[in-house]
């Protein structure tokens, strides 16, 4: 990986919720959900609207369409979307769609199969030694997962649909910067426009958010954390960190722990003396203050499916990044 000083990009407003046209007749991009809206923003800069569909702090995992936002989708000159069972209310709408109207990122990324967090207890030294050479294998590009990865060789939807795949791939700016390419072509061939040199700056801006977040990282002793859901996976393996469980021990916010999982966890909480448990959207919040209570641990919210007051996708990475050094300081 290209290391260069960290830049800044203008990002124009997103513009939440879906329509199909804007006062100047610009061509209209929809986006699933706003941390993927906002590269795509920064791709498309003033040659195209941006619509994201599911509003700013609406959880991903649960929403569903009006019959707006299904005639905004269908209006739309490409839809970008997470294409791993992240936006479940959309699958139905985006099966709709010609192939080259929906553009699917996990199909060009190197994808994080999902590990049982509650077994950690059975894991084996090898693999605890491998989550923590990230340093060694972020030199090259060819060669920057961990043990829990696996690349998909056919970029087909239907591969990437399967259980089992970590749909936040976006909590990595690795992962985001894997599909540029690709995106960029497609944006090109609906809009009619050359996108080249905003594609190098993200690209570039991308790199160099990666290498600060991993040197801010590399001052913490270790890294372990106890998360809402099974989100974290791709921002811990990229950075060294380790999870070791969570309230809800699944991708998705609409699973349930059970009384034996959230017994185990307390468990570990006392084993590994940890410092913070990580909440988040969709995390059960008297779970999660009960679990607290009776460890005596603090909860720690982080905004990982939210933009929220962040006007960029390196400001949110950066937030998330701070917090949960900060916590584990």
């Amino acid at each position: 990986m290209r290391i260069i000083p960290t830049i800044a990009i203008a990002v124009l407003p997103l513009v939440t919720g879906c329509a199909s046209e804007s006062s100047e007749d610009r061509p209209v991009v929809a986006v699933t959900y706003s941390v993927l809206g906002s590269v795509v923003t920064e791709l498309v800069g003033d040659n195209a609207v941006v619509n994201v569909v599911i509003p700013d702090g609406v959880d991903p995992h649960s929403f569903e369409p009006s019959a707006k936002d299904i005639e905004a989708i269908n209006n739309a000159a490409l839809v970008v979307a997470n294409g791993l069972h992240l936006e479940e209310g959309l699958e139905d709408v985006l099966d709709t769609l010609a192939a080259d109207k929906v553009f699917y990122a996990a199909d060009f990324i190197t994808t994080r199969e999902m590990k049982e967090l509650d077994d950690h207890a059975h894991e084996d030294e090898h693999a605890h030694e491998e989550n923590h050479s990230h340093e060694e294998e972020k030199t090259d590009e060819t060669s920057t997962t961990v043990a829990e990865m696996s690349t998909e060789d056919d970029h087909s939807h239907d591969e990437h649909a399967h259980g089992g795949i970590d749909p936040h791939l976006w909590l990595s700016p690795f992962a985001m910067s894997e599909f540029v390419d690709e995106l960029t072509t497609a944006l090109e061939s609906v809009l009619g426009v050359d996108l080249a040199d905003q594609s190098a700056e993200v690209l570039d801006s991308l790199a160099a958010l990666d290498t600060e977040i991993s040197n801010q990282f590399g001052q913490l002793e270790t890294c372990e954390m106890i998360t809402g859901h099974d989100e974290l996976g791709y921002f811990a393996d990229r950075y060294g960190c380790e999870l070791i469980g969570a309230i809800v021990p699944s991708a998705t916010t609409s699973a349930e722990a059970s009384a034996q999982q959230l017994a185990e966890l307390k468990k570990l909480v006392d084993e590994h003396q940890v410092k913070a448990i990580f909440t988040s959207l969709g995390t059960p919040q008297k779970v999660a203050e009960q679990v607290a209570n009776e460890t005596g641990v603090q909860l720690v919210e982080l905004s990982t499916h939210v933009m929220g007051e962040s006007d960029t996708y390196a400001d949110f990475m950066r937030l998330l990044a701070d917090n949960v050094v900060n916590a584990l300081s």
